[in-house]
């Protein structure tokens, strides 16, 4: 055999070999991938389950999936929605809890989101340890009106109107943080400095309903109740 023959017999050896390496390498990736990355692959599952319109197998595997470890934000808000419909609060707490320690960087309101699942389904507390994980600093504005809100339902009046007032130092003309505070003053027991407030915002925002229900409430709250009822007539259209 000549050096070209042999020369020849050595690279089509060497295909071959190139060949069966790739021919293995794509069976082992057939068989260790669903090994690997079974979460991405239970996920996968479930929304062709889910085309198929089976919802509840496709929850199911949704719930195993993110057990297991897939932790993209549409599909934990999903698992912990699902574990909330089923009863399972302390599991969709702990779920989100962990996803937002392990989450150095995540789309913005996300915890706002988290809380407000938790508390649509009666978990106010957990809603406002969510809440409290975030950095305050990275808080969306939405989120700090949030968190606000449910520290003035849990009656820690004190902390909400911390967070009314950096949100008013912020924008002064921020109308919803003015309400609020305004509100938490009236619900903390303040009523004689709440309604002046009242008074104000209203008559600067004279087509704001909420802002004259509030009057209306309090003005309700301080015994002026003929002042009250009238507001309460503007509301209903009966008095100019």
């Amino acid at each position: 055999m000549d050096e070209r023959t042999q020369a020849m017999d050595m690279q089509t050896r060497q295909k071959s070999i190139y060949a069966a390496l790739l021919v293995l390498s794509a069976a082992g990736m057939f068989f260790l991938y669903p090994l690997v990355n079974r979460p991405l692959v239970l996920l996968h599952r479930a929304q062709t389950l889910a085309s198929e319109g089976r919802v509840s197998e496709s929850d199911a595997l949704i719930v195993r999936a993110v057990k297991e470890g897939a932790r993209s934000v549409d599909a934990v808000l999903r698992a912990a929605q699902i574990l909330l419909e089923t009863g399972e609060g302390r599991q969709a707490f702990s779920l989100m809890d962990q996803t937002l320690s392990e989450t150095r960087s995540t789309r913005s309101g996300l915890a706002g989101q988290m809380a407000g699942l938790m508390d649509a389904y009666g978990y106010e507390d957990e809603a406002l340890a969510l809440l409290l994980r975030t950095d305050p600093e990275g808080r969306s504005r939405g989120e700090r009106m949030y968190l606000a809100d449910l520290f003035r339902r849990q009656e820690r009046y004190g902390e909400a109107l911390v967070e009314y007032d950096r949100l008013l130092a912020e924008d002064p003309t921020n109308a919803e943080a003015a309400l609020g505070r305004i509100e938490t003053l009236a619900w903390a027991g303040e009523v004689e400095t709440a309604l002046p407030l009242a008074r104000e915002l209203v008559r600067a925002r004279p087509e704001d309903r909420a802002a004259r229900l509030t009057l209306a409430r309090i003005l309700s709250w301080s015994g002026r109740m003929d002042e009250a009822e009238s507001e309460y007539r503007r509301l209903l259209g009966e008095e100019q």
